[in-house]
């Protein structure tokens, strides 16, 4: 009991419910009760054990479980337990801040309401530039026209998880990027773990960054088409510019289906206090289901706070609805779809007199949708096999 305990560097950011604990560098946290956390205070302060329970017992008129407390610290891993593998994880140097600090500063917002207001006002003056799904259709080279989009569609996507981690990294926080997955739609993913070591308020930016992104883009190349069109220019160029600003506003629209766990759904749970609210939803969907079919009910994996079970219950009748609206839009429109471009590819497949140029889109088109397949089955086995070893509530910008 006289043993000192030696933790790791932790951050503590009060919350409604307690303080968020957590270790930046592993990227694990935890909500504790308060007297949690300022006994994990004493302890880096280099307060022995002994000294801390006979504190929390004078303080609280209960004795302090040591033995629960330093189990839980340990599978946080929070504490420095002397093995090999216990040397902290070096911290990166977070690069990009400076240019962080100017996308977001005071006279670039004074820029993008200018973009905006000029772009409102051309659209005012020319509404063949206001956004509509028309606008996709470019050219009439059918078959072209998703490929060029999605080349073309690459650099935004780009430039709006870039926005999140500038976002971040103009605090100091490092940003991963990579693939994901909400439900069956592949996404591109900006994860900043550590945004959970800030204050609650300096979150809602790296949140709303890709959002800016996104209407930066879509007024910027409205604008763009605009200038394009013109004598001299071929048409398809500056109609090319309104496709592309088209699925701006599809990803604008994306961002509001919160219940895929979007950049909206990030600032809702901020908003309302909540830390892991999707995961502590789904359990108690799950708990009630099976209630409802007398089977035992499930045994949870980890705590949530209270803040969260609050929430879930209005949250959850919000999540089976979209998820419902999602799986409707899927058998109406998607699979339908689906099923007559495969009618069509085997249709020209196995015709004696196919075209040349129409077997070799068929085989593209095989290719592209084999690798989409893959890659869908790849991030969903990549993320189960992360979320066994997860320890604390984490999430990725999309």
């Amino acid at each position: 009991m006289g043993a000192t305990v030696s933790l790791h560097r932790l951050t503590m950011v009060a919350e409604d419910d307690g303080v968020m604990v957590g270790r930046p560098d592993t990227g694990s946290y935890a909500v504790f009760p308060e007297e949690g956390a300022q006994a994990l205070r004493m302890f880096a302060d280099g307060a022995r054990a002994e000294e801390v329970t006979a504190w929390f017992e004078r303080t609280y008129g209960s004795p302090l479980d040591l033995d629960d407390f330093l189990e839980t610290l340990a599978e946080l891993g929070f504490l420095r337990t002397g093995g090999a593998d216990d040397a902290p994880a070096e911290q990166p140097r977070v690069r990009w801040q400076r240019l962080g600090r100017a996308v977001f500063s005071w006279p670039a917002f004074c820029a993008y309401g200018a973009l905006v207001g000029a772009t409102a006002a051309a659209m005012v003056r020319d509404p063949g530039l206001r956004p509509t799904y028309h606008h996709v259709f470019f050219t009439h080279y059918v078959s072209l026209i998703p490929v060029i989009v999605f080349a073309v569609a690459i650099p935004c996507i780009v430039l709006h998880e870039a926005f999140h981690a500038l976002a971040g990294r103009r605090l100091g926080l490092p940003s991963t990027l990579g693939l994901g997955r909400r439900l069956y739609y592949l996404v591109a993913e900006t994860r900043l773990d550590s945004l959970l070591s800030v204050e609650r308020g300096k979150r809602y930016l790296p949140f709303c960054a890709g959002i800016l992104a996104d209407v930066i883009l879509l007024c910027g190349l409205t604008l763009l088409s605009a200038a394009l069109d013109g004598p001299g220019i071929p048409s398809w160029i500056h109609k090319l510019c309104l496709a592309v600003a088209f699925t701006c506003v599809l990803r604008l629209i994306w961002q509001f289906l919160f219940y895929l766990e979007t950049d909206i759904y990030y600032v809702l749970t901020t908003a309302t206090g909540c830390t892991d609210l999707q995961n502590a939803t789904r359990f108690r969907l799950r708990t009630g289901l099976r209630k409802a079919v007398r089977r035992k009910p499930p045994v949870p994996d980890t705590e949530w706070s209270p803040r969260d079970h609050s929430v879930a219950r209005w949250y959850a009748p919000l999540l089976v609805a979209g998820y419902g609206f999602s799986l409707a839009s899927l058998l109406w429109a998607g699979l339908p779809t689906a099923l007559h471009f495969w009618s069509t590819i085997t249709d020209r497949l196995s015709g004696g007199d196919t075209p040349f140029w129409d077997l070799v889109d068929a085989a593209g088109f095989i290719a592209l949708s084999g690798l989409q397949i893959g890659l869908l089955v790849h991030v969903t086995l990549r993320d189960r096999r992360a979320r066994s070893r997860t320890t604390a509530p984490q999430g990725a910008l999309t």
